[in-house]
Formats: structure tokens, C-alpha cells, sequence
């Protein structure tokens, strides 16, 4: 991504926190270290920001998620976004 002409990396680790039979939660930081946590509903296969904030940090993280639950059926323990 470019942002007046400079290339911005992104980069979160994401550790699944707490998982029921129907969501899973997990966290992650942002550049700063502040950590927030993100929501995977097993049933419908969305996930939602549980700060309500949807940057672009967090469509990163929810891609990366969505993708492991559709692709292998189970919710990761631990993932890596970066680009």
C-alpha cells in the first residue's frame, strides 16, 4: 500500500484468546502495540472488530482468518499477516 508515495508495511501476530462452539476471539496489535481483539462467528464465518473499528490492520487480520476457517474447517491458534 502507497500513501503519498510512501510504501506502508503491515504486520500483525494473531493468537487465538478464547474459543467457544459457536465464535472465537482473537487478538492482535497495531503498530503502536495497543491490542485489540477480533470475533469469528463459527456459524455464519464473519468475523467483526470487537472495538468497531475496521481498518485496514484489522481487514487484514479478518482475511487472513476467514480464509484459515473456510480453507481447513478449525479456527487457527496463530497467525501472521504481513506484507
Amino acid at each position: 500500500m502507497t500513501l503519498g508515495g510512501c510504501r506502508m508495511a503491515l504486520y500483525a501476530e494473531i493468537e487465538k484468546i478464547d474459543e467457544t462452539d459457536r465464535e472465537v476471539r482473537y487478538r492482535f496489535a497495531d503498530a503502536a502495540g495497543r491490542e485489540r481483539v477480533m470475533l469469528l462467528d463459527k456459524v455464519s464465518g464473519r468475523t467483526a472488530p470487537e472495538d468497531g473499528r475496521e481498518d485496514y490492520l484489522y481487514r487484514a487480520v479478518a482475511r487472513k482468518v476467514a480464509v484459515c476457517w473456510l480453507r481447513e474447517g478449525a479456527a487457527p491458534g496463530r497467525l501472521l499477516v504481513q506484507s
